[in-house]
């Protein structure tokens, strides 16, 4: 798990302890909440620039087209690779128009994106009985798991806590309210060998009828500058073929794939 830091708390507790029962850790792609009845289709813009010292500028641009339809399945297009999400099934697919393989993978949820936690969605089966699990299995796990959060905290406290919420009021985007909220984080002096505190920021401005986000802007004096816009948002419902494997396609099973390797 070299992603991600396990989900904190009694979560956190219950995928690890069906880990062997077919938790998927980090093995496929990952999605945000389900959004039923609010469709759209529309381009992600992801700019990135980082000014070194001497003045250099280092800038890059990503594009990705991205469809919602009505039941919350979601089809991502970016080069060379397009991944649909279906929660009504519980799987995603990941399709190579080179090779006409689509892999599918049992669907990851997005815990809470603004700490990095993730938790994936169990495989079918029966989940596994905790009577059955011996006291020395379970007090390791506890232990592990104490050990994870005693850690979190203390990179918290060094950051002098949470990082505070302001927030920005409403604006039009676009043509669509957008709320906004500003995050501001302090890392102290010293807290990873720096000498003066600096600070983080990450606004967000995220749609009350699209539930998504359409402009954030991440700040960080370590990395640069990050820009997110959402563009050419359609609000109509996207073609039902979107959001299907095509026929010419080979589905192989992500689990098959790992077995394979």
């Amino acid at each position: 798990m070299k992603q991600v830091i396990a989900t904190f708390g009694l979560l956190a507790i219950a995928a690890a302890a069906q880990d062997k029962a077919g938790v998927y850790l980090f093995s496929s792609p990952v999605m945000g909440k389900t959004v039923k009845g609010a469709p759209y289709s529309a381009d992600e813009i992801t700019e990135s620039l980082q000014v070194l010292s001497d003045g250099t500028r280092i800038s890059h641009q990503s594009q990705t087209t991205v469809y919602r339809d009505s039941e919350g399945r979601v089809r991502r297009e970016g080069p060379g690779k397009v991944v649909i999400f279906d929660p009504v099934a519980g799987f995603s697919y990941t399709l190579d128009p080179v090779s006409k393989t689509a892999m599918k993978s049992i669907m990851g949820t997005l815990v809470d994106h603004t700490k990095k936690f993730f938790v994936m969605r169990s495989a079918p089966g029966p989940k596994p009985d905790p009577a059955t699990q011996s006291k020395a299995d379970l007090d390791k796990l506890k232990a592990e798991m104490a050990a994870q959060l005693e850690q979190a905290s203390a990179k918290l406290a060094a950051r002098g806590g949470p990082p505070p919420h302001e927030d920005l009021g409403q604006r039009v985007i676009d043509g669509i309210a957008a709320k906004g909220t500003l995050t501001v984080e302090t890392v102290l002096a010293g807290a990873i060998g720096n000498d003066r505190p600096f600070r983080v920021l990450d606004e967000r401005w995220v749609s009350t009828d699209l539930q998504t986000a359409l402009l954030t802007r991440h700040t960080d004096p370590r990395s640069g500058e990050e820009t997110f816009r959402l563009t050419n948002v359609q609000r109509s419902e996207p073609a039902t073929y979107l959001f299907m494997v095509p026929a010419d396609y080979q589905v192989v099973s992500s689990s098959d794939a790992m077995k394979k390797e």
